[in-house]
């Protein structure tokens, strides 16, 4: 059993916009081996890249605010409270429309997997 913080983790942030992340749950850091995934905020404006991953699933809990999630270029409505599963190869992001910050937790099973980015230039 670990406790781990997110204020003890580093926080790695977005080259394009004000984006960032919380990658706590790794092994080195929780040391599980078969989920991982990270605590990502969108301050307003902020938007991701579209993007799909191989080789794992991915599972969304929004925790604060709300957003636009685009799955194969559908926009969808979400907000806290909202669990929000992906499949492997359904092209992917999200867009903060909103005044308020807008954070989700992010998981990704198995571990191990690729990203293909639509415009790699833009992750």
């Amino acid at each position: 059993m670990k406790i781990v913080n997110t204020l003890d983790v580093p926080r790695l942030y977005s080259q394009r916009d004000g984006r960032f992340r919380y990658e706590a749950v790794k092994e080195d850091v929780l040391g599980l081996k078969n989920i991982c995934g990270e605590i990502v905020v969108y301050p307003p404006g902020a938007s991701g890249a579209s993007h799909q991953h191989v080789g794992t699933e991915h599972l969304f809990y929004i925790t604060e605010g709300r957003g636009t999630m685009y799955v194969n270029d559908e926009p969808h409505e979400v907000k806290a409270g909202d669990f929000i599963s992906v499949l492997e190869g359904e092209r992917h992001w999200f867009k903060n429309h909103t005044p308020e910050t807008f954070a989700f937790l992010e998981l990704f099973a198995p571990t191990k997997y690729k990203t293909l980015w639509d415009q790699p230039d833009l992750k």
